[in-house]
């Protein structure tokens, strides 16, 4: 069968199409080196769909041709976002099923359309004119442009945790199974087209199946907005239950000056007996033995923001008591540029897997590190520590010890109040210590 321009236009239109679409959404996501990924994505996009028109050319719309080949190029279609996008394997997935029935409902809708104006269909499906195609896009694509950029990316950004996203993919992926061994071969083969009264199908299909897409997509995103919030519900509680601590450590520390104050004067009276004696040795003995009877307790204060030293004496506190040792340094010239609220987020969950990676070591010295620093509107945040064991990571994202193949969701939500502040995070491990960094601008967005 003769290829003709028309068909390697349709072709080449959804190359174009599928180019556009994910490059104007998705090219921040793009994994460097930019070009040589974003390139390398074209040129396989474009070899596939070359293929796919030869094996149209070749087998024609005979038996089952056509469905293999929808079928195969779908399926060698389906990874090439894995490889260019910063997104998990399951996300990758679904962007490329949404794709792929985006592509078919325009060749469908197009098909239909057609029909409607002139009544038939191409004896051969090569010479299909390439202007209902076109028009179709030029139609579509404002609407999924908009789907994309308004639901699905923002379902990807904010659901990266949840591992909702390696079963979700199967629904594009069957949509797109059922298109091409149902739909396809009825309304684009001139022999079986089922006329006018049946022409609704095609419109059900495209309406059902991205209101499906639509569900999914909204669900996810309150499935993640109220997981996020219990974390912050965890960290609120953790904060309260801090400051009860750091309050009950404080009325201790407040009674045990008042004691020390009461019996300074007595301390006093000895010290002077033993100067009118002239006994320097007494004195110094004296004075030893009530250095090491001092309550060497700090009062918890280490920011001056009640927030923060809350959750750092908390946390100074269970690290006391396992033995483990812990370093606080905060050096902040005025007020921190971040909201209580998320500098509890921020601390409170760095603090508690710092803590629990510890308790959870088995050999060697353990230890955790902060450091807290702020120059003008720029925040640095850096909490560090010992541990033993291997740190569990898929598809990018760090997976949770409490709970297998469970993603860690206190880190997750660490990076999203980072980017709430042009933040720039640095997550380091080596076997040994694992080390966060966080920069955090106070202009955020």
């Amino acid at each position: 069968m003769r290829i003709t321009g028309s068909f390697i236009c349709i072709a080449f239109l959804y190359v174009i199409i599928v180019v556009s679409v994910l490059y104007r959404t998705f090219k921040d996501k793009i994994k460097k080196p930019f070009w040589k990924r974003l390139i390398f994505a074209i040129s396989m996009f474009v070899v596939i769909a070359a293929v796919g028109v030869a094996g149209y050319a070749y087998f024609g719309l005979g038996s089952y041709a056509q469905q293999f080949i929808t079928l195969a190029t779908a399926m060698a279609c389906f990874c090439i976002p894995y490889t260019v996008l910063d997104y998990n394997l399951g996300q990758c997935l679904f962007i490329s099923g949404i794709v792929k029935c985006y592509a078919d409902d325009v060749a469908l809708i197009a098909t239909v359309f057609y029909y409607l104006i002139s009544d038939h269909i191409p004896e051969y499906y090569m010479e299909f004119p390439a202007w209902p195609v076109i028009l179709t896009a030029v139609v579509s694509f404002p609407l999924i442009r908009l789907f994309f950029s308004k639901l699905m990316r923002p379902a990807l950004d904010c659901s990266g945790f949840l591992s909702s996203w390696f079963f979700a993919w199967l629904l594009p992926f069957f949509s797109s199974v059922m298109y091409a061994l149902y739909m396809q071969p009825v309304f684009t083969d001139i022999t079986d087209f089922p006329g006018r009264e049946f022409i609704f199908v095609p419109f059900l299909w495209v309406v059902l199946t991205f209101s499906s897409y639509i569900i999914l997509l909204a669900s996810l995103i309150g499935q993640s907005k109220a997981t996020k919030l219990e974390e912050e519900l965890h960290i609120s509680d953790l904060q309260i239950n801090a400051q009860q601590k750091q309050l009950e450590h404080f009325q201790d520390y407040i009674e045990g000056t008042a004691k020390a104050r009461h019996d300074m004067r007595h301390h006093m009276v000895v010290l002077q007996g033993y100067a009118d004696k002239k006994d320097y040795k007494g004195m110094e003995e004296y004075l030893c033995d009530c250095i090491s009877r001092l309550d060497k307790k700090s009062s918890g204060i280490y920011s001056g923001n009640s927030a923060m030293d809350s959750l750092l004496s908390h946390y100074r506190q269970l690290a006391d008591e396992e033995k483990i040792r812990m370093g606080i340094q905060v050096d902040a010239e005025e007020s921190f540029v971040v909201t209580d609220t998320d500098i509890c987020i921020i601390l409170g969950n760095l603090l508690e897997n710092a803590y629990e990676a510890c308790a959870r070591q088995t050999e060697g010295a353990r230890y955790i590190t902060v450091k807290i620093h702020q120059s003008g509107s720029v925040l640095i945040i850096l909490v560090e520590n010992s541990y033993s064991g291997i740190v569990r990571k898929k598809d990018g994202v760090f997976l949770s010890a409490k709970a297998k193949n469970r993603k860690g969701i206190g880190l997750e939500s660490v990076l999203d109040v980072t980017k709430k502040y042009n933040g720039i995070p640095k997550v380091e491990y080596d076997g040994k210590i694992f080390r966060v960094s966080l920069l955090l601008n106070g202009n955020r967005k």
